[in-house]
């Protein structure tokens, strides 16, 4: 970060202090005035037109603007101002960025109208801030397109792909340099592909991202504008068919607070949020907040992402806006060279203009996503690290979680900003399954219970749960639940530390049932002897039916009879053999019945000579 203290400001002011006594003595020196103001650079679109997210800082003195045509300028007037800023070089410094990527890596940068001066005006930056040049070239000549090439290539055109471009729009131009020379910043090796729309009517850009997703080599989509509110998807069919292809897309959030922003709200975008970001003297960050200008919260017509695994669902299995962040406030922007205000120079520009095409180019330092995988991998997967961003608000909302930023994943800042390893995971959340239950009294049922961290991953490994259960019914610490004598609905805890989750379970009566038994378990009797055995009937939960029994595998030709049957308790079996009967051991099976319950019990008969 460019940051002056007050001894460089207190000499910038001491300088003008002699100037104004060697003019005007012997009057009074007075120390200027600096102030500075923020801007939108494209105006109010019409209907079904974007506008453009960026913002650029002017600086005045005396009330009279004072714009830095060279990057010095730009150096003494934020020294004087008290303002800080990053360059393309600081930029990467303070996120620790050391890839370069290479130029077999496309980022394509859409927007409306013409920037006739965007490939200059690039080059001009990057050779100012020590970047690599880019020259321009055709991208349709794949073979200069290799991770050795000594030179990343740039290439201007239409929506269609086409060289015959539309017209000029100062605003846009604006919109146009920011993107190209925060790309570079990023990913300084990386190819980049401009397409220019013929207007800022959002189906012209759709069609510009159709371009884009079918040429060779892009790996990555910017787009940093938007319509405020929410749209269906059916607007945005280019964008979710270019991330289904396994290209990053992303979409700015927006710059009003609090609200969405389209495409950013369509499904498979990457809703890109803004921070404020902060270094120290050596230039490493130090913070990063939520910027209060960035957008969020829930899109109405478009269903969350298979991979957009928000804790807690705050937006009711909907798009949930932002995925992620990265720095948009414009006291903490970019110096870009560019044209504002009818002056060529340095000038500071923020807004999630800015972050979206910061994030679309990391994901090209990474090297592209394969295209076989989930499209919306790139923005979750476990193995791309993030920057917990936990502080900082872009408005009031309920829940506080879509406004405010904190552990885990927030509306603000989605899953947080760039960082080079993952952070510690911390323990956010318990989901206990099943989420309900029903078990009856004296039943059991087997709970189990799953730890996440803060953006909604399995922690690995799980912590120990303690587990609990309201009522008189009783679970043990693997979560097997045991019901007690008592039916209502009662509250299931796994608990690790001051992390917990819940699940009910109903315990219900358990239907009138009967068993049955016999003794004893077995008899020996001689050809045409009786066997004797007693049958009891046992009801629990309140049964006082009668039972019918029967029974089957005794001896062919013997006499069965059942003394009482039906009974309600015990009866008397006899088993009357015959002289033929075989000499054998047989298995009786007794059945009782009782409407439409069934219970059975086994004894052994041996017959003897």
């Amino acid at each position: 970060m460019i940051r002056f203290g007050q001894r460089y400001a207190a000499v910038v002011a001491g300088a003008l202090l002699l100037f104004t006594l060697i003019a005007a003595v012997p009057a009074a020196a007075k120390a200027p005035t600096w102030t500075h103001k923020d801007a939108r650079v494209c105006g109010q679109p019409g209907a079904a037109h974007v506008r453009c997210t960026a913002i650029a800082r002017a600086f005045y003195v005396d009330g009279q603007e004072a714009p830095a045509k060279t990057k010095s300028a730009l150096k003494a007037t934020t020294a004087a101002a008290g303002v800080s800023y990053y360059d393309g070089t600081s930029l990467r410094t303070a996120y620790g960025l050391t890839a370069q990527g290479d130029p077999s890596k496309v980022v394509a940068i859409v927007d409306a109208y013409d920037d006739p001066n965007a490939f200059a005006n690039m080059s001009r930056f990057r050779s100012d801030v020590g970047l690599p040049p880019i020259q321009s070239c055709s991208l349709a000549t794949t073979t200069s397109l290799t991770s050795s090439a000594s030179a990343p290539c740039f290439t201007k055109t239409n929506q269609t792909g086409g060289s015959s471009l539309p017209v000029a729009d100062a605003g846009w131009a604006n919109e146009i340099d920011l993107d190209l020379q925060a790309v570079s910043s990023v990913c300084p090796m990386c190819s980049i592909l401009l397409l220019e729309s013929n207007s800022s009517l959002v189906g012209n850009l759709n069609t510009a991202v159709t371009t884009a997703s079918n040429t060779a080599h892009v790996v990555a989509i910017s787009n940093s504008y938007g319509i405020s509110g929410d749209y269906p998807g059916s607007l945005a069919t280019g964008y979710d068919n270019a991330a289904k292809k396994g290209i990053a897309v992303t979409a700015s959030a927006g710059d009003g607070g609090y609200g969405l922003l389209f495409p950013a709200s369509a499904t498979n975008v990457i809703g890109v949020g803004g921070t404020t970001l902060s270094a120290d003297d050596s230039g490493a960050r130090t913070t990063e907040t939520a910027w209060a200008g960035t957008g969020s919260g829930c899109s109405r017509y478009n269903s969350a992402p298979s991979w957009q695994a928000v804790p807690g669902n705050p937006c009711a299995g909907m798009k949930a806006i932002s995925d992620l962040s990265a720095d948009a406030d414009p006291g903490s922007g970019l110096a870009i060279y560019t044209t504002y205000g009818g002056v060529t120079g340095y000038w500071v520009f923020g807004g999630t203009s800015l972050s979206s095409p910061i994030i679309a180019a990391f994901y090209a330092t990474r090297g592209g996503y394969d295209a076989t995988t989930v499209a919306g991998k790139y923005a979750w997967s476990a193995s791309t690290p993030y920057f917990d961003v936990t502080s900082g608000a872009n408005g009031t909302c309920s829940p506080p979680v879509l406004c405010t930023a904190g552990t885990g994943w927030d509306g603000p800042t989605g899953r947080g900003s760039i960082a080079l390893s993952n952070p510690a995971p911390v323990l956010t959340a318990i989901t206990v399954s099943p989420a309900s239950a029903t078990v009856q009294t004296g039943g059991t049922k087997q709970f189990t219970a799953v730890a996440k961290d803060q953006f909604g991953q399995s922690m690995n490994p799980q912590p120990t749960f303690t587990w609990s259960v309201s009522g008189d019914s009783t679970i043990d610490q693997s979560g097997l639940l045991t019901a007690g004598a008592t039916t209502g609905t009662f509250t299931v805890t796994a608990a690790s530390g001051s992390v917990s989750g819940t699940a009910n379970a109903t315990v219900t009566n358990a239907p009138a049932d009967f068993s049955v038994s016999v003794s004893p378990a077995s008899q020996s009797v001689k050809k045409s002897g009786t066997a004797t055995y007693t049958v009891t009937i046992a009801g629990t939960n309140g049964f006082n039916g009668s039972v019918t029994l029967s029974l089957t595998g005794q001896p062919s030709g013997s006499t069965v009879t059942f003394t009482p049957n039906p009974t309600t308790g015990t009866s008397t079996l006899k088993v009357k053999t015959r002289p033929t009967t075989t000499g054998q051991t047989y298995t009786l099976t007794i059945k009782g019945v009782s409407g439409s319950v069934t219970h059975t019990a086994t004894a052994s008969l041996t017959v003897t000579r």
